[in-house]
């Protein structure tokens, strides 16, 4: 079953935030993961969000989704994402 990580974000730092990307991206790849939409919110439809970055990836399973999070390689990217940016992160299975 197909799973997605959703990320709500702001930004603190675009160029941390942009280095914590680029290391994360092979890392999401190598558990099956890809990139299916990531920017910002053109329009808040109802309530008031602090966070208007919106990224969404797919994984082939919530299992490779957990494998992925979890993995020392992106557990160990925590600080680079903490300092790029405040943000929610979330899991869905589908």
């Amino acid at each position: 079953m197909t799973a997605y990580f959703a990320a709500r974000f702001a930004v603190k730092d675009a160029n941390l935030l942009a280095d914590y990307s680029k290391q994360a991206a092979p890392i999401i790849a190598s558990f099956g993961g890809k990139l299916l939409f990531k920017g910002g919110a053109d329009t808040i439809l109802t309530g008031d969000t602090q966070m208007p970055g919106i990224a969404v990836f797919e994984f082939p399973s919530q299992a490779k989704l957990d494998e992925f999070y979890n993995s020392p390689a992106y557990v160990a990217l925590k600080p680079a994402r903490e300092a790029g940016a405040d943000m929610i992160l979330s899991g869905h299975a589908a």
